[in-house]
């Protein structure tokens, strides 16, 4: 919901940060508990970065420049939405969208094999909190992809949200959605990269999680059989005496495994 540009009420506002509307509130408390990201607008409490498409970010105007530090008025949250924030997208009918996507065909006499890996994982750089993409086990089997360009991606650099890594008791926690499944014999393994939750006291820990799709097929005809898995990854970044923010981003898997020996059936 945004907040109207007009007649602005607290209780506009609780609902807006997801603070019960009968509780008592304080502007002062309340405003500058606000980690705004908005960088299509410079409107960032940290500042944020990222060579991906921010497809969902906070909607604010001039007014809320000023929420995390003062002076507090009900004014400034006029036009305010808070939304998580979501890089990059995902469809079961557009290929190669993900944050990072690996697609690998593959072939076989009577059985054919596949195998596909992917990995999203942040850590603290200096100050800052840095998420990176990894082609992950199988990184030499086809193609991967950051956003439908294929390169090389070995611990690329993707977003970075400045400044929130000064205080390392900052907590991260990632979690993950499976948005689709389908697709040939097998088993995908989601492990962590060392961390699903952590502070951010470390430099060496490795937030998030890396996907191992392993599978096989016989007798698929001509057409082959398509393997299809996307799923959606979800960090909470909570500074202290900051309201916790979520960062969305996405994996693919996606490959057609196809024998070629009839003989086999």
């Amino acid at each position: 919901m945004t907040i109207g540009t007009s007649n602005v009420s607290f209780s506009s506002i609780a609902t807006e940060v997801g603070v019960a509307a009968n509780s008592n509130i304080s502007l002062k408390d309340v405003s500058q508990k606000q980690m705004i990201l908005n960088p299509a607008n410079s409107r960032q409490t940290f500042t944020l970065t990222d060579s991906l498409s921010l497809n969902a970010q906070d909607s604010a105007t001039s007014d809320n420049m000023n929420l995390a530090s003062g002076p507090n008025e009900t004014s400034q949250w006029k036009s305010y939405n808070k939304n998580d924030v979501v890089f990059s997208s995902s469809s079961a009918t557009s290929s190669n969208t993900e944050t990072i996507n690996h697609n690998s065909n593959s072939s076989g006499g009577c059985i054919a094999v596949a195998a596909l890996s992917a990995e999203i994982y942040c850590k603290r750089v200096s100050n800052d909190l840095v998420w990176y993409i990894n082609e992950s086990t199988f990184a030499s089997a086809a193609t991967h992809r950051k956003e439908g360009t294929s390169g090389t991606y070995s611990n690329v650099e993707v977003a970075r949200l400045a400044g929130v890594g000064a205080d390392t008791a900052t907590t991260v926690s990632v979690g993950y959605t499976t948005l689709e499944n389908t697709g040939v014999d097998g088993q995908t393994t989601a492990s962590s990269s060392g961390s699903t939750n952590s502070n951010l006291n470390s430099t060496n820990t490795k937030i998030g999680f890396k996907f191992v799709y392993q599978g096989q097929a016989e007798c698929t005809g001509s057409g082959g059989r398509t393997v299809r898995q996307r799923f959606q990854l979800a960090y909470t970044v909570t500074k202290p005496s900051h309201n916790p923010r979520i960062f969305n981003f996405f994996v693919g898997l996606r490959g057609v495994v196809t024998t070629t020996a009839p003989q086999c059936c």
